[in-house]
């Protein structure tokens, strides 16, 4: 199967509209402008409490079975390796074993709300070109 990769939508200083909501502190229909492109893996975690949290970057994590041929297959676990200053989330520690719900490539941005406030990882497919 051929996975089709496509061109990041935004560049840094576009504005952006996001269409889900990242609770609490962005709902759809936000605006928010653009910091930094990113592409990469983006994954989905389920956190010790079972909530799942989105996203770590793949280089954020360290998988449990750095040798398997699918490190970030769901249901593997990895360790929270980076709290580089990015906007992880507080409540989640570096150290913290997270068990992992997807992986997938995509292009993802850091991006500013309109109240001032830094975001980390939005995906390209959580954001449009504002009308």
């Amino acid at each position: 199967m051929n996975i089709c990769y496509l061109p990041p939508k935004f560049s840094p200083g576009e504005k952006a509209l996001v269409l889900v909501s990242h609770a609490p502190e962005i709902e759809p229909g936000e605006l928010v402008k653009i910091v930094k492109l990113w592409t990469g893996n983006l994954c989905a975690v389920e956190l010790p409490d079972g909530k799942i949290h989105r996203w770590f970057a793949a280089f954020e994590l360290c998988p449990e079975d750095r040798f398997a041929s699918c490190p970030f297959e769901p249901g593997k676990y990895a360790t929270v390796t980076s709290n580089e200053g990015h906007g992880n989330p507080p409540h989640v520690k570096v150290g913290t074993k997270v068990k992992i719900v997807r992986c997938f490539p995509t292009s993802f941005y850091d991006s500013i709300l309109e109240n001032g406030d830094y975001h980390r990882w939005l995906a390209g497919f959580e954001l449009a070109k504002p009308v």
